[in-house]
Order: structure tokens, then sequence, then C-alpha cells
């Protein structure tokens, strides 16, 4: 009976060995990694077979990796293509006001994404998302939760100009307003195709018209937060499903700091994300 089950498994290693070639061909080519020939047990064969299916995943990781690598090039250069659009667009009454457009910064292969209502003083005088106060706050988080830094994400605004309460004064301080129905519906498509070309693993809201916007819902930000959701956007050309987590706006944590607890809250369900994720 042993001799039997040594040839059984000798030649069940001899097939997966023919399968493994097959299916782990880069691999052996760099590693010359090979099923064992020393397998005398059903155990053995198991261990084995574990560590080859341990080698497909890091494999997949790998590759996956150097294909992200390779389509960087690529997706800056579509970014900054829509940009010029962006600087260039006049299609509503905010960008004949606006000091500076504000496009958005990051990384193109970005796996969170934050996304604000629009930009504020500080943003329209430098060019740039989330520089204020509200900013430096959002770096913060970013850091201290997710272990990430600004170059490592990607943060937009769905309208790029400035909304002003008076905008034929933009030097004025508290001149800031959420931007209306119509101001989102000519400039989203922009927000939509930054979504597009840098494909997140999830979407992050900051305050109440961006998490409305992006869940297509009337419900307000204290109601939506604490949870995840698909993104259910009919853009052409997205390769993967991606999740949206809103949360509060830092500037409505420098008003109220007893929101910072939800917000902890919030980003450890994106941090959780990203760890399952990877």
């Amino acid at each position: 009976m042993k001799r039997e089950l040594k040839k059984l498994t000798r030649d069940l290693a001899a097939w997966l060995a023919v399968q493994d070639e097959n299916l782990l061909e880069p691999v052996e080519r760099a590693g010359q990694v090979s099923f064992a020939t020393n397998i005398e047990s059903v155990e053995d064969l198991a261990a084995e077979t574990e560590k080859n299916e341990s080698i497909a995943s890091a494999e997949k990781t790998l590759y996956q990796s150097y294909k992200e690598r390779n389509m960087e090039p690529a997706k800056k250069m579509r970014l900054e293509n829509l940009k010029e659009k962006v600087v260039s667009c006049r299609g509503c009454p905010l960008g004949a006001h606006r000091l500076n457009a504000v496009f958005g910064t990051g990384s193109a292969n970005a796996r969170i994404m934050f996304v604000g209502e629009g930009p504020g003083f500080q943003e329209d005088h430098q060019g740039e998302p989330f520089v204020g106060r509200s900013g430096q706050l959002l770096d913060r988080i970013m850091e201290t939760v997710l272990g990430l830094n600004r170059p490592d994400v990607y943060i937009a605004n769905i309208v790029k100009c400035h909304p002003m309460k008076n905008p034929e004064n933009p030097e004025a301080h508290s001149n800031d307003r959420p931007p209306s129905a119509d101001e989102i519906s000519v400039c989203r498509h922009y927000l939509e195709e930054q979504i597009r070309i840098i494909q997140p693993l999830c979407l992050v809201p900051l305050g109440s018209v961006a998490a409305k916007f992006l869940l297509k819902t009337d419900t307000g930000i204290s109601m939506l937060r604490g949870k995840i959701y698909d993104y259910e956007a009919d853009i052409p050309g997205l390769d993967r499903k991606i999740k949206i987590i809103p949360t509060y706006h830092p500037a409505a944590l420098l008003r109220n700091q007893n929101l910072k607890r939800d917000t902890w809250y919030d980003m450890k369900l994106v941090k959780s994300l990203l760890d399952s994720a990877t």
C-alpha cells in the first residue's frame, strides 16, 4: 500500500509540475522554481502545492505593480492634456472670475482619491487643492491614519474654479460658497475623466456636497459617513469596481472638534479597504 501511495503521489506531482510550468512560466525562468522531486507523502504534496500557490500570488502582485508602473507615464500625459482643457475652460461663469483653475494633484496611480466640492480662497490663489488650514489637517489625517503622504494619493474637486459669493472681489476672505447645481453639471465631466484615468480603488468624498454628488443622493454627510458604498457611475473604460467612503470635510473638523472621532473611524475604513486589497 505504501509503495502504491508513493507512486500515486509522484505521478500526481509530475502532472502538477507540467501544469506549474504552463501557469508559472515567468517565475520559472526568473528563479528556476519547479515542483520538488522528493515528495514522499500526501502531506509533502500539499505543502509543495501551497508553496507554488504562494509563488503564483506573489507573481500576480509583482505583475500588477509592473503593469501600473508602466502605465503611469501614459496616465500622467492624459492628465496633463486634461489639465490644459481645464485651464482654458470658460464653460460657466466661475471661469470668468477665478484667479487660477485648480485641476488636481497627486499620483496618477493613486489607490485613494479625495474629492472636495470646489477650491477656496487659498486654492484659487495658489492653483492647488486643499492648501489652506483644511489641507494641512487633511495631510495630517492621511499621514497619521493611512500612513500616506500627498504624493501617494490624488486630490481633486468637483468644480475646478472658486465659487464666490461676490465674484467681483476674489481678494476678499470669507467669500466662499458651495457650487451650484448648474456649475457642477458643467464641470463634472472633468472629475469623471480624472476618475477614469486614475481608476482608484476608493473615492473619499469630503463633505456633503461631494458625497451627495458621487452617491447621487440628497442625504446629508452625517447619515452617509461610516459606511462603504459602490460607485455607481456610467463612465466608459472603468476596469475595476470603485468603492466610496464618505467623511466630513476637514473644514468641518476645524469648526467642530467632536467630528474628529467619526472621521478617524472613516479613515480606518479606508485603511482596512487598502489592506484587504493588498
